[in-house]
Order: structure tokens, then C-alpha cells, then sequence
């Protein structure tokens, strides 16, 4: 079925339904507010949120959700000055950034329990981010009312997805008191934004949002520049008392220039030289079983030419690469529908509709295979000479995606039943080109390289991609008047994937289809003490096929989690503690048999105890503090020497804690200054070891533990809000992500003041 036939027929849907619901009836939305009650889509003020959408789909408390669920509100990210979903989860617990929070920024490589990165597992507005390739939308924060963070499998309420969990955001909507917000910050490196928030009433029935923001800058890279933009116009129009319809468009574009080594215009530290003479006797006995007759005196050569390179004093800021041609960038459009009819006490009906586009290209430089062959065939090897190939990607995404159900609760003698039943659909089309690498070098003692290349004409990729998904899933909350509440979730998911090579003039397709569930049980005290324990599933389908020809199944996620959850009556804070063991089976991972190809064979298994606290004890208090503890273990390998290795990218132990004071009513406004602490474990990370020849095994890489110190002061006098936020105060280095090649560093210290003006 065609995109446009799906919108229509989608849009018709929506639109007849309205219809049909519609009275002779007027809402007023400008009448007077009786009471407040706290929504999981609504606006909130402060930083601790007890309801969520996103463990149930439904407007619940976070206590009865039996999975850990962290919520992160708008007033939190302004406070922290998130600039990116990397700064908004910062402070939650097991979330994990292999690259730093402020490094890479192209899109959220981020983990979450350690299994996944989190960029496969984002929703907007509870609709899943579709991507491909490089194409990921990149959502800012101060588009976002709120960011909740699901633990734990959730394919049964949103089908593909990560087994660690999912991040779900919400879009800022109209409310309907007046807003007026105007701003410019500047930040380290001479980056530049401004940005605007404005809400109004236009009648009796519509309200109008009008989001946006523009940034530039340079970037941590030497030479390296940044730029991007979103405009967000939204509209929400109430049908009568019962029923309203959201529009929500987006256009937005991301740009860096200037990648370097990282792709990502970040720092790194550069480690091929020193590789390569620690390997320097295993490279000659290679070399030599290929008849090159190397003699002894060439491993001295290479460690005395590491040794040239290493007194060159590289700086971790240096661009290697081609400042010029290298571009990452992606635009992306996009318009969105959220229906809501409340037919009756019992019955609500819920339907979400997007449509996007996005294209972009990727033009980048990587380390050359083919040309460090002949530079280590050389008696003499000169590694200031650093063989680099340039690409050139081009590609278009088209996706649609769209989630409806209907809501019924009843009440008996005894109990309180809640049940949702919904279908949801997505479609992506992907088109997408690779030019053929253009072999260059860059000199690392002049600090250039020796020539600029070319894009290739010739294409190593030129492809079509669909995907479908259709999923059907139910679920039921019963809560008994003795206090216990029973969760139980069904969802059937069939998945389809086309794709034509153009080069090879071919076809293929598959086909998936998985049962996700999930079973909880809780009990509510009185006194806001809520034990509970849960087991739940969750899919991700892998594309290919392995040397024999068939085709892979999903990857199964697999969860028991047990915890407390605490709301205090006479405090506005909410406590968690959760102990979980999760595991994937069947992860596809490199044939040690036959090169070039991949086969299903290979467990993941992660246990860990995660404790949350988020409270305001006071007025002007604001405290969050997390820690987590895991660990994690690769079993079942088709490779028995990578068995029961540890995996990566999980920090032994991580502790975190961010508060805030202000002080109301000073000459100077509600003067409030904050301070946070993040300290992240030891970690590892996996890497091919290039120079362990012939074989080049996979290798676990140390990654430093390290502390990085935040801090906040600002003011609020009058219509104006200023802060000054600092990021790694005590400018703490540390190497993450280490490889054979490279190592990620930690951003420097950094800075961003920003003004606000209300009208």
C-alpha cells in the first residue's frame, strides 16, 4: 500500500470519527480551573512526576507500573541545561553513554541496562522514531515536555525494540495559559543559539504553540563547525467536552562539518601508531608466511617510528581528516496527529498518526585497510604517514507510522478493571548510496593531508529498503479493593522487510513475526510502599542471512524484575529500588567460521540493582540521586573463546546526584545555584584488534572510571530568567571507547549562559 493511500485512509479515520462524536455542544477551554490533578500528557511544573504513560499506554501512576520508570520533566532539563537527550538521562540510573554525555552528538548511542543502543528504541508522543542508516531524528530538548525512560523489555506495548528498554518523549502542545518566551544563549566554542516558546488562545475552541530554536557554533575538534534548527507549530482544536485533535508539525535539519577521526566533530586520542608496535613481531611473522622475508630489525623500526609519532605531541583536538569535505547531515520534516475522545465515563479512544521525511548525506573519512598494507610491507614503516579513505553517502526515508486503542474501566464489588486493546502499523522506505572509498594520507607531522580526493563514480551500495510492521496487543489491570493490582500484556507482531539491490540486480524479502508478553503483580500499603515483581519479553528482528542461506529469526529479550516503590504521603518525592535479571537470546554475531558472514548464535545476560530517588523536601529544594550496579556476561558464543566474556559498555557501579537551592526573594530575583556529581565505573570496550593479524580477534579495550562535577547558578527577577550552567567544572580527561585505532575523550570543561525574557 502506498504512504499517501495509508495517510488518507488514517486522516479519513480521524476525521469520520470526530465526526460521528460531534453534539451540539460548546466547550469553553478558557473555563475556570476547579482543581489540579496531575497528567502523564499534561504540563507539570517541578521535577518529580508520579503518573506515566509510557509503562501502560495509559494515564496511570508510575507505583502501579510493574517495570522501573523514570520520568525527566521539562523543569528538570531547563535546570540541568540539557542540550541534547545525552543530558537529559544523565542523571538516570543504568543509563549508560559509550561515547560521553557532551561527546558524540550525531544521535543517542546510548545504552540502557546495557543491551541496545538506545537511538533503536526512541518514541515520540508514544509512536516509534523510525530510522535507517544515519537518518535518525534528533529530537531537542527544549522541543520536549518530558522525557520518560522504560527499563526492561517493552515489545509488548510497542513492539521491535531493545530489550534494556525505551525512551519515550513528548512533544510541547498548546495549553491555555498564555505563553511568551523568547532567549539567546552563548556556550563554550562560540556556539550561538536562540529560541522561542509561544502559546495563545486563538477562540473558545483552538489553541496554537509556535516552538523553535537555532543554533551554531564550533565544535571541540580544531576546525570542526556545528548547525542546526527545528521549527515546531502545533495546533490542538476540542471537538466539543469529550474529544480534541493535536497537529504537530516539524522541520528540523542537523548538520556537522569537520568530522575527524570521531565522525562526530568530538575529541579523541589517536592510538594506531602504539598498536601497531605492541604488535609489531606478530605483523612481521604474518608478513613473512606471505614470503616478505622481514628480518628482526623491523619490529625496532616500527616502535622507533611510534616513537616519532608520539613526540609529535598530537593534541586530542587535532582533525585528522579532510576539515572541508567531511559532512554529516540530515533533514527532517514530519507532521504528526493525536486524537483524543473520551466517549463516555468508561470508554476512552486514543489514535497518533506521523508522517516523515528525511534525507541526508554523509560524507566521511575512516581508517584504510588497503592502505596500511603496503605502509607495514616496508622494511621501514613510516606511521606518520596515517592511510585514510574518504566516502560519500546519500540517503532518503521516507516513514509512517501510526497507534490506536480504546480504553474501557469497569468496577465491580470487589475490584477495578482496566483494559486496552490497540493496533498499530509502521512503514519505512529507504533509499540509500555508497560511493566506492577514495584511498588518501594524511601526514600527521605537517598536520594535513597529502592530497584532497575525490568521491569515487563508482557505488559499493545502491539499494531500496521497505519495512512493514503491523502489531496487535492487549492488556488488562485488575485492582482489587484488598490492594493488590494484577497487569497483564499480550501483543502479536507480523514484520516485513523488501529490498532491491540495484547493483547486483536482485530482490529478497523477509518475513517475522514474534508473541510478546508481560505479567505483574503489585500491592499498594497505605502508607505509599509498593512492592512489585514482573516478567516481560521483548523482540528485535535481524536482517540477513548466515552461510547456509536461511534467514535470521528475532533476538528474544527476556526479564525478571523485582522492587519498591515509595510515595510518600507527606512528601512530594517518590523513592524506587529494583533488582532485574535480563537476558537476550539468539544475538547475531560474526561466522568464526566462514569470513564475511554472521551467524545466530550467542546469549547476552545482564543482572543489576538500580535505586532512584527524585525529591523536592521543601519549596525550593530539589534533589535527584541514582546508582546502579551491573553486571554482564556473553554466553552460549559460537566462538568458545569469546565465552562467558564480559560485555561491554557497562560501568561496574555508577552513582549520581544533582541538587538545587533558591533562595525567593533576594535584591537580585529567586536566586538559585545547583551543583551535580556523576561518577562512572570501569567499563570495556569491544573492538576488532585490527593489528592481530591474520585473524584480527575482538578485543576487550579498558575504559577509565571518571567523575565529572556540573554546576548551576541563575535568577529569576521579574520576567527574566538568567543561568549560567558549567559542564565538567574540573575539566576531568578521561579515554572512553577504546579501540585499536582511537579512543573517545571526555568533553572539557564547558559553559552556556542563557537569557529568557517572558512578555
Amino acid at each position: 500500500m502506498k504512504l499517501s493511500n495509508i495517510l488518507c485512509a488514517s486522516l479519513i479515520s480521524v476525521c469520520t470519527s470526530s465526526f460521528l462524536q460531534a453534539e451540539d455542544t460548546s466547550s469553553d477551554i478558557t473555563q475556570d480551573v476547579i482543581g489540579y490533578q496531575e497528567s502523564a500528557y499534561g504540563q507539570l511544573k517541578g521535577i518529580v512526576a508520579t503518573k506515566s504513560s509510557t509503562g501502560s499506554k495509559m494515564d496511570i501512576d508510575i507505583t502501579e507500573i510493574p517495570q522501573s520508570v523514570s520520568v525527566i520533566t521539562n523543569d528538570m532539563m531547563n535546570t540541568i541545561g540539557a542540550q541534547s537527550i545525552q543530558n537529559v538521562t544523565s542523571y538516570v540510573s543504568a543509563v549508560t553513554q559509550p561515547y560521553g554525555e557532551n561527546g558524540d552528538h550525531r544521535t543517542n548511542y546510548g545504552k540502557l541496562r546495557g543491551i541496545g543502543y538506545l537511538y533503536k528504541s526512541t518514541f515520540l508522543d508514544g509512536m516509534k522514531l523510525l530510522y535507517a542508516g544515519h537518518l535518525i531524528p534528533n529530537i531537542d530538548p527544549y522541543a520536549l515536555e518530558r522525557v520518560e525512560v522504560l527499563k526492561g523489555p517493552a515489545s509488548v506495548l510497542y513492539g521491535a525494540s531493545a530489550p534494556g528498554g525505551l525512551i519515550n518523549m513528548q512533544s510541547k502542545t498548546p495549553i491555555i495559559e498564555p505563553l511568551k518566551e523568547i532567549g539567546i544563549s552563548y556556550a563554550s566554542n562560540n556556539n550561538k543559539s536562540v529560541f522561542a516558546d509561544i502559546s495563545d488562545v486563538i477562540n473558545e475552541k483552538t489553541l496554537f504553540r509556535l516552538t523553535g530554536k537555532y543554533k551554531e557554533g564550533d565544535n571541540e575538534l580544531q576546525d570542526s563547525t556545528n548547525k542546526s534548527y527545528f521549527f515546531n507549530p502545533s495546533l490542538t482544536y476540542y471537538i466539543d467536552d469529550d474529544s480534541s485533535i493535536d497537529v504537530i508539525a516539524s522541520v528540523a535539519k542537523d548538520q556537522i562539518k569537520g568530522l575527524g577521526m570521531s565522525f562526530s566533530g568530538a575529541k579523541s586520542i589517536l592510538n594506531y601508531h602504539n598498536s601497531i608496535a605492541d604488535k609489531a613481531a606478530t605483523i612481521r611473522a604474518y608478513l613473512n608466511s606471505l614470503s616478505m622475508s622481514l628480518t628482526p630489525a623491523y619490529d625496532d623500526n616500527i616502535r622507533n617510528s611510534a616513537a616519532t609519532v608520539n613526540a609529535l605531541n598530537l593534541p586530542d583536538d587535532l582533525l585528522i581528516g579532510l576539515k572541508d569535505k567531511e559532512i554529516f547531515e540530515k533533514n527532517h520534516k514530519s507532521i504528526s496527529t493525536v486524537y483524543k475522545n473520551n466517549i463516555n465515563d468508561d470508554l476512552k479512544f486514543r489514535s497518533n498518526i506521523r508522517v516523515m521525511k528525511m534525507d541526508g548525506k554523509y560524507n566521511y573519512s575512516t581508517p584504510s585497510a588497503t592502505g596500511l598494507f603496503p605502509l607495514l610491507q616496508s622494511s621501514s614503516p613510516d606511521l606518520t604517514q596515517f592511510p585514510l579513505e574518504y566516502s560519500e553517502i546519500n540517503s532518503k526515508l521516507k516513514t509512517f507510522a501510526t497507534d490506536n486503542n480504546l480504553q474501557y474501566t469497569a468496577k465491580t464489588e470487589n475490584a477495578e478493571y482496566t483494559s486496552l486493546i490497540g493496533i498499530d502499523f509502521q512503514y519505512s522506505d529507504y533509499d540509500r548510496t555508497t560511493t566506492k572509498p577514495t584511498q588518501y594520507t594524511y601526514d600527521l607531522t605537517t598536520r594535513q593531508p597529502t592530497s584532497i580526493p575525490s568521491a569515487s563514480n563508482a557505488y559499493t551500495e545502491d539499494f531500496n529498503q521497505k519495512s512493514f510492521q503491523t502489531g496487535l496487543y492487549a492488556q488488562s489491570q485488575i485492582k482489587t479493593y484488598n490492594n493488590f493490582i494484577i497487569s497483564s500484556s499480550l501483543r502479536y507482531d507480523k514484520l516485513k522487510q523488501k529490498k532491491t539491490d540495484h547493483l547486483k540486480n536482485t530482490k529478497n524479502s523477509q518475513k517475522d513475526n514474534n508473541l510478546s508478553g508481560r505479567f505483574g503483580l503489585s500491592y499498594l500499603f497505605d502508607n505509599g510502599i509498593t512492592p512489585y515483581i514482573s516478567y516481560s519479553t521483548s523482540f528485535q528482528s535481524n536482517i540477513g542471512s548466515g552461510f547456509d542461506g536461511n534467514t535470521f529469526d528475532p533476538s528474544i529479550g527476556k526479564q525478571v524484575e523485582a522492587g519498591i516503590k515509595y510515595k510518600p504521603n507527606n512528601l512530594d518525592a517518590l523513592f524506587t529500588v529494583a533488582v532485574f535479571s535480563l537476558k537476550e537470546k539468539d544475538i547475531v554475531q560474526s561466522d568464526p567460521k566462514h569470513t564475511g558472514y554472521s551467524i545466530q548464535q550467542g546469549d547476552a545476560e545482564v543482572k543489576g540493582l538500580e535505586f532512584n530517588i527524585i525529591a523536592s523536601p521543601t519549596e525550593n529544594l530539589n534533589t535527584v540521586f541514582s546508582f546502579s550496579k551491573m553486571t554482564g556476561k556473553e554466553v552460549n558464543m559460537a566462538n568458545h573463546a569469546y565465552e562467558g566474556r564480559d560485555l561491554a559498555d557497562i560501568p561496574d557501579f555508577s552513582v549520581r546526584l544533582w541538587t538545587d537551592y533558591t533562595f525567593p526573594k533576594t535584591p537580585i530575583g529567586d536566586f538559585k545555584i545547583g551543583a551535580g556529581v556523576k561518577y562512572i565505573g570501569k567499563s570495556k570496550a569491544l573492538s576488532v584488534d585490527q593489528f592481530d593479524l591474520p585473524s584480527r580477534p575482538q578485543k576487550l579495550y579498558d575504559v577509565d572510571e571518571y567523575t565529572i562535577v556540573d554546576a548551576l547558578i541563575g535568577t529569576k527577577y521579574n520576567n527574566w530568567d538568567i543561568s549560567l550552567n558549567i559542564y565538567n567544572l574540573f575539566d576531568k580527561e578521561a579515554r572512553l571507547n577504546n579501540n585499536s585505532i582511537q579512543s573517545a575523550q571526555t568533553a572539557s570543561r564547558s559553559f552556556m549562559f542563557t537569557t529568557k525574557y517572558k512578555f
